[in-house]
């Protein structure tokens, strides 16, 4: 594969400190949900908000983010990454801002579309710079830092942003303007201007019809949570997926095709984005079914659910400096995706067999296990995307890879959330039956746990209480079948994934070897 887009020639004063500069701006994208998440009950109550408007509240930005992140990336690509990277910041900086003094909820999910905007274009600059600043063969190494400052980044700023959610919703994301701005100063003396790609086709229809099915596919699947058969549901995610089949017919006939949407058939391309389903699905499954475990069946505080997960985010950026600084002394990425799935398949077994513990020391093998595992797996993704990216169209491919994560990120919560939902409410509904307890009071009963798990509220009633305490057990149950098939699903994904790098890798060896030519990269899997 050529080469992506060419490095700086000079670079900043402070360019020893790049790479780790662009993972604390990576951070700033990674954080961003969290802190949303942890401000969302006050906020919602704050600006009066009913259902559909919490549910896009919750997913409007990572919406926003996944459908705009590629287009960002071509910009960057004619524009200048450095340009396009500190106008990003701004645009953040204002949506959250816009979103943190917002007098009612529809400027507040306008600030949030914004910041997804925003966000997205700076993680994907970020992701995109770490090429031009990597030294020489030290791709996966530099990827590894870029992974781990990630991971400790996006801890410290969600405990600072979850602090003064506590003090007030509005401070939450008053401070991630902020860091947004001190992130827009430190740009010109960290990162290096990079040549300009101006051949890059713009294929305005293109970016449209891409746009509008991301937009389409991703709103469906934050309402699985809601209804599996609504037309709310149904219609977004059918159409959604439609268009972005239409994306695949007109791209793949447009002469002037923004994306290559060929690369989708190169076997390097696919094992990429099955290490991104490995590391995403993972990653959302692990943090929401631990959290969601943690309250309301071991019985953990909310201020100390963060605690318990330090473990898995430690670990994380542990497994991501170890497995760049592996891949850089030769590792190949298919080791690297097999190994880490492997590590994050037990992690997830390990975490589901303790289900029913109170223990934090049980659950901590199971919390190390996944968050290495899962953050090993980042490394091969992003490093395969990179050099799977052609020259001419090097921002959108590589911007991509935010958009494939955000898909598989999405798919995971969704299903995660589904499959406990249903798991759960079907024990209890036998429970109560075999109990001998009425339909219309059994009804009655989910209707109050429901309500618990929205509000906190405990049930009033003795049937409500005794779902209640029938709902924690078959959450317990849950969450080890959804550990389990999730582990199954990474398993089946992450061996795949390497035997397609390792045929991809026999079929280089034995093939002759290619003309010469200047810049051309080696393939390598």
């Amino acid at each position: 594969m050529a080469t992506p887009a060419p490095v700086a020639s000079k670079g900043p004063k402070f360019l020893a400190l790049a790479v780790p500069f662009l993972g604390v701006l990576g951070a700033l994208q990674g954080s961003a949900p969290n802190i949303n998440s942890t401000a969302l009950v006050s906020l919602t109550k704050a600006l009066n908000m009913a259902g559909g408007e919490v549910a896009l509240a919750a997913s409007i930005q990572t919406i926003a983010i996944a459908a705009s992140v590629i287009t960002t990336g071509l910009l960057a690509d004619r524009l200048g990454r450095r340009n396009v990277l500190m106008v990003a910041l701004l645009v953040s900086a204002a949506g959250n801002a816009i979103s943190g003094l917002a007098p009612v909820s529809a400027v507040y999910l306008l600030g949030q579309a914004v910041t997804g905007v925003g966000l997205g274009a700076v993680y994907g600059a970020a992701f995109g710079f770490i090429h031009a600043v990597a030294k020489p063969g030290k791709l996966a190494a530099a990827l590894g830092t870029f992974g781990a400052v990630i991971g400790l980044a996006t801890m410290i700023f969600t405990f600072m942003g979850g602090a003064l959610v506590g003090v007030d919703w509005r401070f939450g994301f008053i401070i991630l303007a902020a860091l947004s701005v001190v992130a827009f100063f430190v740009v010109p003396v960290t990162l290096p201007r990079i040549p300009t790609l101006k051949n890059s086709s713009l294929d305005v229809v293109g970016q449209v019809i891409l746009a509008v099915g991301i937009i389409g596919f991703l709103y469906g699947v934050s309402q699985l949570g809601s209804s599996l058969t609504a037309i709310t549901t149904l219609g977004p995610l059918i159409g959604g997926a439609v268009v972005l089949a239409l994306f695949f017919v007109y791209e793949s006939k447009a002469k002037g095709a923004f994306y290559p949407v060929h690369i989708f058939k190169s076997p390097v391309f696919i094992a990429a984005i099955l290490a991104g389903f490995v590391y995403n699905f993972g990653t959302a499954v692990a943090f929401l079914q631990t959290t969601n475990l943690w309250q309301y069946v071991t019985g953990v505080s909310t201020q100390d659910v963060a605690f318990w997960q330090i473990p898995l985010i430690a670990a994380g950026i542990l497994g991501a400096l170890l497995t760049g600084r592996q891949m850089a002394k030769g590792m190949s990425n298919r080791t690297a995706l097999l190994v880490g799935t492997l590590i994050t398949v037990i992690g997830f077994i390990l975490l589901a067999l303790v289900a029913g513990q109170k223990s934090f020391w049980l659950f901590l093998p199971g919390l190390v296990l996944a968050g290495a595992g899962l953050t090993s797996v980042s490394i091969p993704f992003g490093n395969l995307i990179i050099k799977e990216a052609p020259p001419a169209q090097y921002g959108p491919v590589t911007s991509s890879r935010t958009t494939i994560g955000q898909f598989w990120y999405s798919i995971g919560f969704a299903l995660a959330t589904v499959m406990v939902d249903k798991l759960t409410m079907g024990g209890v509904v036998k429970k109560l039956t075999d109990a001998g307890v009425q339909p219309d009071m059994i009804g009655t009963a989910v209707t109050s746990v429901n309500q618990y798990v929205k509000t906190g509220d405990d049930p009033s009633t003795q049937t409500g209480k005794q779902a209640l305490a029938d709902a924690v057990t078959s959450y317990g149950t849950s969450f080890t079948a959804v550990m389990l098939a999730s582990a199954v699903l990474m398993l089946v994904a992450g061996v795949v994934g390497m035997l397609l790098l390792k045929r991809n890798a026999e079929r280089a060896e034995a093939a002759p070897p290619p003309p010469n030519v200047e810049g051309a990269a080696p393939a390598t899997a």
